[in-house]
């Protein structure tokens, strides 16, 4: 096989200007297409080869020339092929000389070099113009094909300009040549497509595709599936997707042949997918009726296209009730600081107390209605602050003042504390759980909805604290004692103590329907993995991406798609403050701080009495023989 430099007669790259019949033309179509660069297919000989790229020196588009006239009865090789059309630039021209084309049959060997990106553009004679256009209906054309063919008119100097494509040419789609325009050196080339490609092409003629939709539960009839909104919490994602499709349908007159699989598609221990993607690698299908989130293993395997759903799941679970020390309960409305302060105030307190009864005391020896002593002091200070009120009645102007500013400052610190413990009950208790790995370390049991996503989630991540809430909340003897049924785990969240992981557009509908407001109001939510986008799906290098973008973005733009997504996609249920109902339950393990210091003061006081009572009897006791002794004594005799 001759070498690549043998094949082309003339390989370099020059500045093309014009001194060949249709240099006008091929400078016109390079302006028109915004295009600097190309690949021209002659055969011509050196000679004139030569002088068609130094005359077209003028214009600043760099092209490859490539001289066809030795490949008659021969295979041009696909990797060659490659070398010509691959030049590492987004657009590239290709330009076939109609008086070569028998010899260009090695161009049409691969579908991607009519993709967009490919602008064709044949020059032709009337009498060659049957031959261009059966070289081309064997072309693999498809809708977003761009081929240009280029008619001389008589002058000379004037081209009529044709537009050829298929939809889809390995669908049987029906060959199409519009007129498109004209081209002169006066006016250029004036063949533009109205409006979009895709939308001038909308008219597939009916070909037929073949698409796959994921439908997990094997007892759902299919066409029933795809037609009824029932119960449109469930699937939403497949469903919608399917309604998508359908509108691109109708815009695109085709029709659809759609098959079920039971999954998204995964990596099998063959080194091959299954499901959907699986469906896509082998080229059962054309597209996918079903979303596809964006993973690095698909890459290589599927083209994606426009998202238009998106994917949202989180754990739900009612916010656990904080339940602190009951010592914590009583201490938390006041600061470290302010309970510092207050008993330092109670110490000065008793200190002026004192200074002021024992004054009182020694003013009013007659009349003593005060007791100084440190210990009745302490219990003044202490039920002033518990707001038992005055256990005596003092009788100078300065100890009823102080008594009345003592009882002054006490109160106000007493409806403070007081207000302070009410509120705590009435407002709701701060989050305490804002990321995973709080979750993870909560006392909250879990569960996550039985869906592959979910369980290839934790087969793939590499995130440690997903890793550690799995093993520790969700991984159990029987691995699927931690997957549940939507139904089955929102049931747990409302009983409370329990974490579901979800998609918010199965949960949402649910929880309206089976919780009240209050359970509402103390939902939260932690998500394990971000919010992403689901896509449209195509084969790999398939011709009808673009397409499909188109006809998505369309829907965006007239307003459907929001429409669809919003009757599919649920509402976050809404929590209505001024219906809440305020109920308060104070167990025992709250009041238990009070029993305790009770119990604690009992003991006290018995340890106390005891005591007392001993000494008491000791006392008493020691009185008594005194007595005794006293009236047995010898009197001394006195006369």
């Amino acid at each position: 096989m001759k070498s690549l430099f043998g094949i082309f007669v003339l390989y370099q790259i020059f500045s093309i200007g014009a001194t060949f019949g249709d240099h006008i033309l091929i400078t016109k179509y390079c302006e028109a297409k915004n295009i600097h660069i190309g690949t021209i297919f002659s055969c011509q000989n050196k000679r004139d080869n030569m002088k068609k790229i130094i005359s077209l020196s003028t214009v600043g588009l760099r092209f490859l020339n490539v001289d066809i006239s030795h490949l008659h009865n021969q295979n041009f090789p696909l990797d060659q092929l490659d070398q010509v059309l691959n030049r590492n630039h987004y657009h590239l021209a290709v330009i076939i000389d109609s008086g070569c084309i028998d010899y260009a049959d090695f161009a049409i060997q691969d579908k991607k070099y009519f993709y967009e990106t490919y602008h064709w553009l044949v020059p032709t004679t009337p009498q060659n113009l049957n031959n261009s256009l059966n070289f081309l209906q064997k072309s693999p054309l498809n809708i977003n094909s761009d081929v240009n063919v280029a008619i001389l008119n008589g002058e000379g100097t004037k081209w009529s300009i044709l537009d050829v494509y298929n939809p889809a040419s390995s669908h049987h789609g029906q060959f199409t040549v519009t007129k498109l325009g004209l081209c002169d050196e006066t006016n250029g080339y004036q063949a533009k497509i109205a409006g979009n490609k895709y939308w001038s092409r909308k008219n597939m003629t009916g070909v037929q595709f073949k698409s796959a939709v994921v439908v997990p539960d094997p007892s759902i009839k299919l066409n029933d599936y795809l037609t009824s909104d029932k119960n449109r919490q469930l699937h939403s994602m497949h469903r919608f997707q399917s309604v998508t499709v359908n509108y691109c349908r109708e815009m695109y007159n085709f029709s659809l042949e759609i098959q079920r699989t039971n999954s998204w598609g995964y990596l099998t221990p063959n080194g091959h997918f299954d499901g959907l993607v699986g469906l896509l690698e082998r080229r059962l299908v054309d597209f996918g009726s079903s979303p596809l989130i964006y993973k690095l293993d698909r890459m290589p395997v599927i083209d994606y296209s426009y998202g238009n759903w998106v994917l949202r799941s989180t754990f739900i679970y009612r916010r656990p009730k904080i339940i602190e020390a009951s010592y914590k309960i009583f201490l938390r409305p006041l600061s470290r600081t302010v309970w510092i302060c207050i008993v330092l105030m109670m110490v000065l307190l008793m200190l002026f107390l004192k200074v002021v009864f024992s004054r009182e005391k020694r003013l009013l020896q007659k009349r003593n209605l005060v007791d100084s002593s440190w210990s009745f002091l302490f219990l003044f200070t202490l039920g002033a602050f518990c707001q038992q009120g005055a256990t005596c009645h003092p009788q100078l102007l300065s100890s009823r003042t102080l008594s009345i500013f003592v009882f002054l400052f006490c109160i106000l610190t007493y409806q403070f504390y007081s207000a302070s413990i009410v509120s705590y009950l009435l407002i709701d208790p701060p989050r305490k759980i804002n990321n995973l790995k709080d979750l993870s370390d909560s006392n909250l049991r879990a569960g996550i909805e039985d869906i592959l996503i979910d369980r290839n989630y934790f087969v793939q991540t590499t995130d440690p604290v997903a890793i550690e809430l799995f093993n520790k909340k969700i991984k159990f003897s029987n691995n699927n004692s931690g997957f549940y049924e939507p139904w089955d785990g929102l049931d747990l969240v409302k009983q409370g103590g329990f974490a579901f992981h979800v998609e918010t557009s199965t949960a949402y509908p649910i929880i309206e329907e089976t919780f009240t407001n209050e359970e509402i109001c103390e939902l939260e939510e932690v998500q394990m993995y971000r919010t992403q986008p689901m896509h449209t799906n195509l084969q790999k290098n398939s011709p009808f991406r673009e397409m499909m973008n188109y006809c998505m973005l369309h829907l965006v733009e007239n307003g459907l798609m929001y429409r669809l997504r919003k009757y599919w996609d649920a509402r976050k249920p809404m929590c209505i403050e001024s219906a809440k109902k305020f109920t308060f339950n104070v167990g025992l393990k709250e009041f238990s701080s009070g029993l305790i210091v009770l119990s604690y003061g009992i003991l006290i006081s018995l340890g106390l009495l005891l005591r007392e009572v001993i000494v008491h009897k000791k006392v008493y006791i020691k009185d008594l023989f005194r007595k005794k002794n006293a009236k047995n004594a010898v009197q001394p005799f006195t006369n």
